[in-house]
């Protein structure tokens, strides 16, 4: 081992397949770690419910980071969570009702959302959540980790920066070309791998972080080492340590290998 006490990767488009499962390799080069004294983070805009799913199917004991920080559950499964307020989750839904685009966000382990689609139920969220549908606008909200909003590629950036003018504080990143996520005032995945750290006493520098997309940015450049797959993103790629040679599961178990024989 090289120093390294905790890995911390995403999922889609990294430490998951095209087909949203780990491979065999990189589950088997993860225990490796573990075994050798890291501790394993997950951090991913997905919900917890579906984490903990996945990291119970793996069998890893692992600190989770989700909603893109917004909560954050330590191994020893105390947990902090981070709200939008309700009076800002419904200016941003209306700006979405507004301008015609789907909206969804969260209430404990269930998704909120006005419609459906087949997008939305093979999501890999839908897998452990559970939906409810009706008017965001007309429920009685309570404060969320999240709001999505999907649109084409090509208006992501306007919606991007409409929702940022309207709310500043707001955090606001896409997890692919056409998933926008807004989290609270200050939160993404560096927050909540900082809160990791600090409770397991482990220094940025001893920590690994793997990413492919937008929204990995703050933590691959605040790990001590950050590794882009070779499918990230190129503004992932330019603020990156390294780049892998290979893609998504395979790019993480290429480079856990390396440091965790």
């Amino acid at each position: 081992m090289v120093g390294y006490r905790l890995v911390a990767t995403d999922l889609d488009g990294t430490l998951l397949g095209v087909d949203k499962r780990p491979t065999k390799g990189v589950v088997d080069a993860l225990r490796r770690a573990n075994e050798q004294g890291a501790h394993i983070a997950i951090a991913s805009g997905r919900m917890t419910c579906t984490q903990r799913d996945l990291i119970k199917e793996m069998g890893l004991d692992c600190s989770i980071i989700s909603y893109n920080g917004s909560v954050v559950v330590q191994e020893d499964g105390s947990s902090v969570e981070t709200d939008i307020d309700v009076d800002i989750m419904r200016d941003v839904i209306g700006y979405c009702y507004d301008h015609g685009r789907y909206v969804q966000t969260y209430h404990g382990d269930t998704i909120l959302t006005d419609r459906d689609s087949p997008m939305l139920r093979s999501d890999m969220d839908s897998r452990s959540a559970e939906i409810r549908f009706g008017d965001l606008l007309k429920m009685d909200l309570s404060p969320a980790p999240k709001i999505v909003i999907i649109a084409d590629p090509s208006e992501t950036s306007g919606i991007i920066d409409d929702i940022s003018a309207m709310h500043p504080s707001l955090s606001v990143t896409q997890s692919s070309a056409y998933v926008i996520e807004v989290m609270p005032k200050g939160v993404d995945k560096s927050h909540g791998l900082r809160m990791v750290c600090e409770h397991l006493d482990i220094d940025r520098e001893d920590v690994i972080a793997f990413g492919d997309n937008k929204n990995d940015i703050a933590m691959i450049e605040w790990a001590g080492t950050g590794v882009a797959v070779a499918n990230a993103v190129d503004e992932l790629k330019d603020v990156a340590d390294m780049v892998s040679k290979g893609e998504m599961s395979d790019g993480v178990q290429e480079i856990l290998d390396k440091y965790f024989s």
